[in-house]
């Protein structure tokens, strides 16, 4: 029995040294090998970014030519080149990849039977870029896989051309098979070539794709949609109509306001929500009158947007939600209270009351006195027992007509 355990201990022993043996070697030859690849990447690396600002054919600026064994080393090289580069110098890497037989080693293997192959095949096609792959790109879009068809999408809005960006914006017509949310972020990442090509095709779509189409307007903030969704204001479709209100006012350019000044007295209180939001992301001021006028609308959202929209304006715009205490309408001047009161113009009026100046003191007491003709004492209440200046608090206590100045919670 002894010699069993002294052998068993020699054999446990023994595989237990010949393990830490393999851990050692296993360790020091992946530290070589690492060694070895920065090496390499400090002696190639220059040689690439040097080729991508110049002019001259590749093997010009190669210290020597590439091995087999550095090809997964010198496509990483490339793709971080590509991602710190743009315009023509981006075209030079791309260039290099076709040249150094990268593309044609991934389009056989987006023709593998396996689709984890096939899904990084698609994606190494758009991190390089190249015109070439676009018609199988486009094949694999109809992959039985759906991971496969997404990552052929990417690929495709990183190409970039019209050929690559067209079936991006047919996919949007078939919302069963691909989600508008992925399509449009890539179309969004995509710029003002998929902006272009939405424009063509957007009175060919369906009623669900216009809609994704102007959510992409919106979101990608191109000047060139601002004409259509002008006149999508104009639809016989609500929904149309509001989603192109809240795109011009994503693409904030000024000269909107007009037509957003309209869609203020649409017949949809949506439309009317959205264009009251989109008018507060505009820089101009001369939309402060309809937006005053939007806080009487019958919709709680319509006033609220406008009055945020006002607030948004600046000290002109702070100035029309003041003047609004004295409305007539019940809603405006309720609305212009809450949104005073949330941005803090109340609280600074309060702090008024002990100014030296008699002028704003007196603009102070006239706003306190028009709360307290609408009912909105709540916040003049809290404060004539909290605030920390005793002064404020008195002047609070007989606006209030409270019969013993309250002293601060201690």
């Amino acid at each position: 029995m002894y010699d069993f355990v002294l052998a068993l201990m020699v054999v446990v022993a023994s595989v237990f040294l010949v393990l830490v043996v393999i851990i050692i070697v296993s360790k020091g030859w992946r530290q070589y090998v690492e060694a070895s690849m920065r090496r390499r990447r400090l002696e190639l690396e220059p040689a690439f970014f040097k080729y991508v600002v110049g002019t001259d054919p590749l093997d010009s600026y190669l210290p020597r030519p590439i091995h087999r064994g550095e090809r997964e080393l010198v496509e990483q090289i490339l793709f971080d080149v590509g991602r710190v580069v743009k315009g023509a110098v981006r075209d030079r890497s791309r260039e290099a990849f076709e040249k150094l037989g990268y593309v044609d080693h991934y389009l056989r293997k987006l023709r593998s039977r396996r689709w984890w192959a096939r899904a990084e095949a698609a994606e190494k096609l758009g991190l390089m870029g190249s015109e070439k792959a676009t018609r199988d790109l486009i094949d694999h879009m109809e992959d039985p896989v759906p991971e496969v068809r997404v990552r052929a999408a990417r690929a495709l809005g990183s190409i970039r051309t019209s050929e690559a960006l067209l079936p991006l914006t047919r996919a949007l017509w078939d919302p069963g098979r691909w989600s508008a949310i992925r399509v449009a972020g890539i179309l969004i990442g995509a710029g003002d070539e998929s902006v272009e090509i939405l424009l063509r095709e957007f009175d060919k779509m369906p009623s669900h794709a216009k809609i994704s189409a102007i959510d992409i307007f919106g979101r990608s903030r191109s000047l060139k949609a601002i004409e259509l969704l002008r006149e999508l204001l104009k639809s016989d479709d609500a929904d149309i109509r509001a989603r192109a209100a809240f795109a011009l006012g994503a693409i904030s350019d000024p000269t909107s306001s007009p037509w957003l000044t309209t869609a203020l007295k649409d017949p949809s209180w949506a439309v009317r929500a959205m264009a009251a939001k989109a008018l507060g992301r505009l820089k101009e001021e001369d939309s402060l009158e309809a937006l005053s006028a939007a806080l009487a609308d019958p919709q709680w959202w319509v006033r609220a947007n406008a009055a945020e929209s006002m607030k948004n304006k600046g000290p002109r715009g702070m100035g029309a939600l003041l003047s609004m205490l004295d409305s007539k309408d019940t809603y405006a001047a309720q609305q212009a209270v809450q949104m005073l009161q949330e941005s803090g113009v109340l609280d600074e009026m309060i702090a008024r009351l002990a100014a030296e100046d008699g002028a704003l003191r007196q603009q102070a007491l006239d706003v306190m006195a028009k709360l307290v003709k609408l009912k909105r004492t709540d916040l003049l209440t809290e404060m004539a027992y909290t605030h920390p200046e005793s002064s404020i608090r008195q002047r609070l206590a007989i606006i209030l007509g409270l019969r013993v100045h309250p002293q601060p919670s201690a």
